[in-house]
């Protein structure tokens, strides 16, 4: 908090309206964090700002919402649409409204992804509230707001509590952390900082996400230099901001089509304005300058900063290219009916099984290219989740065929996304908490034989549902499938134009639209979709009416695809031993 600042005052508090906390803690040279966990501590609110939001305005909130804590403290809350009114009884609502939980608010401040919130308060009211459906709003920090009278009250109580001895002291330099203090005369590098941050931050993160990390303080050393972190400054990193938007797209085809492996990312630029090549997408600019953003936050923790001198920089960069920013899997675009027929069409959806070499093998022919779709596009399930199912995974309880959407079992791990909660397993990845499910079967699949294929890989000695897919350490065994599906299959023999929009992924999105024609519930949905947070996932995988009733809505949805022939289970389990002896001969290894 910079004293000055607050003794100073601001035109920009004047008033009883809102202010954003952004904005706020910059009126008071402050972090949003910071004066976040300030303006608990005096028992104020965060608020929004709701611009035609949908949900249901409710007298008493906890009448009207099932709400308890999970382990982390963070709510949990159970939307019942029809103790709201139905659907009838939604409204749009504009103006401010109150985060009903600190612990969500708080939340929100420490990741740079949007938090999904779903309970909102009216004003100051204690029991006047506004439910939206799940998985609720996406709240980032730049969308958190506070009264400007609270802002005024917290600074006059932090003026009163200043000695002259501490406005003195005002602006300490910034020390080094006690674990790596630089030699004496000497300021701490840049290189020295990360190695510490590595060592102590970067612990629990995944190969892929450290290497990921890594490349970024690769980059912003080969452009910037290795300067001393008192050097690193907010015009430093707007200079460095302007240098990434001009490196080429796909540096790595670069350095190959041009013969310089070794090529810095300063002689990238120089190749880009010489040939003209296309430039650092605006998305991977963000997860840059983001990535950056994170680590002198951690400089800040460890008091090597004052500031973060990257803070925004990423979502300023969104603003001036004119884009909105968008999640990854909402720049999916649904398969269109064309689409669907030309996927359906082939060969193995024909025929219930691929064809063979001339020497009779099975090597252009793989079961998951059958089943991966079918199970996406009546399951909702995404790549990962599908292609790293055990057999174990296909259940049955009270006449019901299921998946079980899970991370338990021996020889299970996470490992595929950042935000994945822990496990004991080694090679088993969720998108989030929400997504442990269970989803019934359809009926299509079942007429299909999906039932008898898993018996004949159980009888023939496997594990899993899909042995033939290889696991990658980075990515999981969803890596093969989903370079299979979206770059040959979709890229190459069906010539659909590799711009990101089409993918695996848009099964997901035919999924959520199937639903949404079957006039499925929202919090039914939710619940097959793996969004809603509820607590009574135990008793939905056991409860006999509650299985039977996802069922009926499973088999409720439908696609006019062309005619499916049976699957050839023989066959098939011929084409996974085929692919096992191949993988064998290229890695001496395989993992069923």
């Amino acid at each position: 908090m910079d004293i000055r600042k607050l003794k100073a005052g601001s035109i920009k508090l004047l008033g009883d309206d809102y202010i954003s906390l952004v904005d706020a803690a910059i009126e008071l040279g402050s972090q949003p964090l910071a004066l976040a966990h300030l303006i608990i501590s005096q028992n104020s609110y965060f608020f929004v700002e709701a611009t035609g939001w949908l949900g249901w305005p409710v007298s008493d909130i906890y009448e009207s919402v099932d709400q308890s804590f999970d382990e982390m403290g963070q709510p949990e809350c159970v939307i019942d649409d029809v103790k709201l009114g139905g659907l009838a009884a939604q409204i749009k609502f504009n103006g401010h409204l109150r985060i009903r939980f600190e612990a969500e608010a708080v939340a929100v401040l420490r990741t740079e992804a949007p938090v999904f919130i779903c309970m909102f308060m009216h004003g100051l009211s204690p029991v006047r509230g506004f439910v939206c459906d799940l998985p609720g709003q996406h709240i980032s920090t730049k969308m958190l707001y506070l009264r400007k009278i609270d802002v005024v009250k917290l600074c006059t109580a932090l003026v009163s509590q200043v000695t002259p001895q501490m406005e003195a002291a005002a602006y300490p330099p910034p020390r080094a952390l006690p674990a790596f203090e630089p030699e004496s005369g000497s300021e701490l590098k840049f290189s020295a900082f990360i190695k510490e941050y590595f060592k102590r931050k970067c612990g629990n993160l995944k190969a892929d996400q450290r290497r990921r990390r890594q490349d970024q303080c690769n980059i912003f050393m080969d452009l910037m230099g290795d300067l001393s972190m008192a050097k690193i400054t907010r015009p430093l990193l707007r200079q460095f901001s302007d240098l990434i938007a001009k490196i080429p797209d796909e540096r790595h085809n670069v350095r190959r089509k041009f013969k310089c492996p070794q090529a810095t990312f300063k002689d990238l630029i120089a190749l880009a304005e010489q040939h003209s090549l296309p430039r650092l997408t605006i998305n991977a600019q963000h997860r840059l300058l983001d990535g950056m953003s994170e680590i002198f936050n951690w400089a800040i923790e460890e008091t090597v900063m004052v500031n973060n001198p990257a803070y925004g920089l990423g979502g300023e960069a969104f603003i001036n290219s004119g884009k909105l920013k968008i999640k990854p899997q909402d720049q999916r675009d649904a398969l269109s009916n064309d689409d669907l027929n030309r996927i359906f069409l082939a060969k193995w959806f024909v025929n219930g099984t691929g064809e063979k070499t001339a020497v009779g093998k099975f090597y252009a022919y793989r079961p998951h290219y059958f089943w991966l779709p079918l199970l996406a596009l009546y399951g909702g399930g995404r790549i990962n989740e599908l292609s790293q199912l055990y057999l174990n995974d296909v259940k049955k309880i009270h006449g019901v065929d299921y998946l079980d959407f899970n991370l338990e079992g021996e020889n299970k791990k996470d490992a595929d996304d950042p935000d994945i909660f822990p496990s004991l397993a080694t090679d088993k990845s969720l998108k989030t908490v929400n997504s442990a499910r269970i989803i019934p079967i359809h009926q299509k699949l079942l007429d299909l034989d999906f039932l008898g294929y898993v018996e004949a890989l159980r009888a023939s000695g496997y594990t899993r549902l899909f042995p033939e897919l290889k696991f990658d350490a980075n990515k999981g065994y969803g890596k093969a499938a989903g370079k299979w599906f979206n770059e040959r299959f979709l890229g190459i023999e069906l010539e659909i134009p590799r711009n990101g929009r089409k993918t695996f992924h848009s099964m997901r999105h035919n999924f959520a639209t199937a639903l949404g024609i079957a006039n499925i519930a929202a919090n039914v949905k939710s619940d097959l979709m793996g969004h809603a947070r509820k607590g009574a996932l135990v008793d939905l995988r056991y409860d006999k009416g509650v299985l039977n009733e996802l069922k009926t809505h499973i088999d409720r949805i439908d696609y006019l695809l062309p005619p499916i022939a049976t699957f050839n289970i023989c066959e098939g389990v011929e084409a996974v031993k085929d692919a096992l002896k191949l993988k064998i001969s290229r890695t001496g290894l395989s993992k069923i």
